[in-house]
This record gives C-alpha cells, sequence and structure tokens, in this order.
C-alpha cells in the first residue's frame, strides 16, 4: 500500500481547504505548523478549542485536549465516528486523503469532488444500499490460525466460525463481514505491522486484484448473523467495539450474544437493526476503556448514548471503576471472570 508517499505528500494548502470543507469556520498558520479547531472529537467546530495542531514536517495532527498524535487516516476516521456518520474507507478516506496529497496513483484514480462532507455523507445512511460480493471471494486468502489472536483468547473454533484467514503478503488476518442474513457485504483486515498500525490503524478495508472490499461500518454490527438467535432468545444484547470482542465471548462458557459497532459509536440505525432482528429486552454497551484519571468525558459518552435510546429498550453500559481493565483494554480481553464482574455492576440508564 501506498500510504507512506500519501501522507508525505500533503500539501498544507489542501489541507486547509479539506478542513474548510469539514465545518472549520478559523485557522492559524504558524509556519511550521497550522492550528485547528478540536474537531476531531467536537461535532460543533464552533465550541471547539484551538487545539488541533497540524505539524507539516512529520504530516500529523496532534491534538493537545484529548485525542493526542494521529495520522489524516486516524483523524478522518474519528471525525466521522464523532458525527456518527456513516462512511466507506475507500471512498471517504483513502480517495479524500489522496486528493490532499501530491502524490498520485499511475491509475485508477479519480479525485473525489464536494461541497461540503458533513453534508454529503449526513445523508448517506438513509440512501446507501450494501453491496453483496460472492461468499467464495474469501477463499482468496489462507486458513491459518495467527499467534497474536490465540494469545488473545481467540480460538480456532471462534476463528472457524466466523471464517477468520490470514494474508501473507499483506501480513494482515482477514475478517470477513456479513449482513444478518450472511451475505458478504465486506473484507476488513487487522494489520499486524507496526508501522501500519501507527500510521493509520490497526484495522482497515482489504484490497483484492485492485478492488478495495470496504463498506460502511455504521450500517451493519459484526456477529450479529451468527448470534441473533442467542440474542433473541435470552433477551440480551452486549455490544462492543472491535470484531475480537465476539470471537473473544465465543470462548466463554455461556451463550454468546454479542454483536460489534467495529468503531466507537452506536447508531440509531444499527439499534433499529437490533431490535427488527431480535428485540432484545436489554442492550449493554460494553466499549473499551478511555476513560482517563480525573475525567469524566468516557461516563458521559456512554450515558449519553443509552440515554439517548432508553426510551427503544432497556439500556445499560459497563464501566470500570475497580481498575479491572487497564486503558484501551475491551470488557472481554482478560477473560470471562473480568467480564462477568464489569457486567454485574453495569450502569442501568432509566
Amino acid at each position: 500500500m501506498n500510504y507512506k508517499e500519501i501522507i508525505n505528500n500533503l500539501k498544507p494548502e489542501a489541507i486547509i481547504s479539506l478542513m474548510e470543507k469539514l465545518g472549520v469556520d478559523r485557522y492559524s498558520d504558524r509556519g511550521d505548523y497550522i492550528i485547528f479547531p478540536t474537531i476531531c472529537h467536537n461535532a460543533d467546530a464552533e465550541e471547539a478549542s484551538m487545539k488541533l495542531y497540524y505539524y507539516k514536517n512529520s504530516h500529523l495532527f496532534v491534538c493537545y485536549t484529548n485525542c493526542e498524535s494521529m495520522s489524516i487516516f486516524k483523524f478522518l476516521k474519528e471525525y466521522y465516528e464523532t458525527r456518527s456518520i456513516p462512511y466507506n474507507w475507500y471512498d471517504d478516506i483513502y480517495k479524500v486523503i489522496l486528493d490532499c496529497s501530491s502524490f498520485k496513483p499511475t491509475e485508477g484514480f479519480e479525485a473525489i469532488k464536494y461541497n461540503s462532507l458533513s453534508e454529503k455523507y449526513r445523508t448517506r445512511k438513509q440512501e446507501q444500499v450494501l453491496e453483496v460480493y460472492p461468499k467464495g471471494l474469501i477463499d482468496t486468502f489462507i486458513k491459518e490460525y495467527p499467534v497474536e489472536w490465540l494469545e488473545d483468547g481467540i480460538s480456532k473454533k471462534a476463528m472457524d466460525k466466523y471464517n477468520i484467514r490470514f494474508s501473507i503478503p499483506q501480513n494482515k488476518i482477514i475478517i470477513p463481514h456479513y449482513n444478518v442474513y450472511g451475505d458478504l457485504i465486506g473484507i476488513r483486515g487487522r494489520a499486524l505491522d507496526p508501522e501500519e498500525v501507527e500510521t493509520i490503524g490497526k484495522y482497515m478495508p482489504v484490497q483484492i486484484e485492485g478492488k478495495w472490499y470496504a463498506h460502511p461500518l455504521s450500517m451493519n454490527l459484526y456477529g450479529l448473523n451468527y448470534n441473533k438467535d442467542n440474542i433473541k432468545k435470552y433477551g440480551i444484547c452486549y455490544v462492543g467495539e472491535a470484531e475480537k470482542f465476539c470471537l473473544q465471548m465465543e470462548g466463554f462458557d455461556f451463550p454468546n450474544c454479542s454483536v460489534a459497532v467495529c468503531g466507537s459509536q452506536f447508531n440509531k440505525y444499527q439499534l433499529n437493526l437490533l431490535l427488527k432482528t431480535c428485540r432484545p429486552r436489554e442492550i449493554v454497551i460494553c466499549f473499551d476503556k478511555e476513560e482517563k484519571p480525573g475525567e469524566n468525558k468516557y461516563f458521559d459518552k456512554l450515558y449519553n448514548i443509552c440515554n439517548k435510546y432508553k426510551n427503544y429498550c432497556n439500556m445499560s453500559f459497563i464501566y470500570d471503576t475497580r481498575n479491572l481493565l487497564k486503558l484501551k483494554e475491551s470488557p472481554t480481553d482478560c477473560g470471562q471472570k473480568v467480564f462477568e464482574e464489569l457486567v454485574k455492576r453495569r450502569i442501568f440508564v432509566r
């Protein structure tokens, strides 16, 4: 992948233009760096503080209030997820960034045209129909059990059930995504290359013969096709962030009632999908631990998600008050005993 060349050839004037299209109403160019409002985690640019720095030499954004250092790939992902805007990784991140860079592939790239990204993608949720791909496409990759996941509490049996594969050339764990009916709608890769993880993130869509198999993650729930019957039978659904949340729960000695949003937001579309398919009596938000000492932002985020949807279903969330988890850990990362303790102490929003 040519992400290094793309990032190294980012044009400052194109970054400014992009930020303006994302809703920024002010900025300060200080020569070596440009200061923007912190729209990475603030939905309203007018209320955001001027603490998002873009450094021209390193081509990195640094948010000095919340998000810390991030590439433009991570920044755009954060921007969309903060606003619950559905996005396609290839169209809405990769192509947008290419348009900001003086580097261009020799073929296959058409510059993206937009007036307002936020307005364009705000309505995408209602307009877009997910493309379905041949199920045999996943056979492009080998059947392998990466030691990284075996050591992380994900069994071979779980990987078989979820049809996990591996790509040697890309050095990625291959994760097929299916809709509620079991149709293949996208393929994601979990990067194992530390440099790629640092630059663009752990997870991204997979490319096969020049085609990106991306899909809007906010329009689906990973694992729902496998676990819908359990959710319906037992009346509860555990909603985690990454795919491995569902895979780790597969090894617990109780029925797997999990799904994953593959991000850090739970939206109305996903709620409706869950209610229509399974009608659970309770939905438990089980997001990764993010709270820093002395802050309440993470608690408020989880509370607000539950409060927003409490009239549709009983809502609760996991909040680690006993430091059973480390920062960034998922509630399932430390095994079944810790997960059960966290669930036992979950917070109900009524």
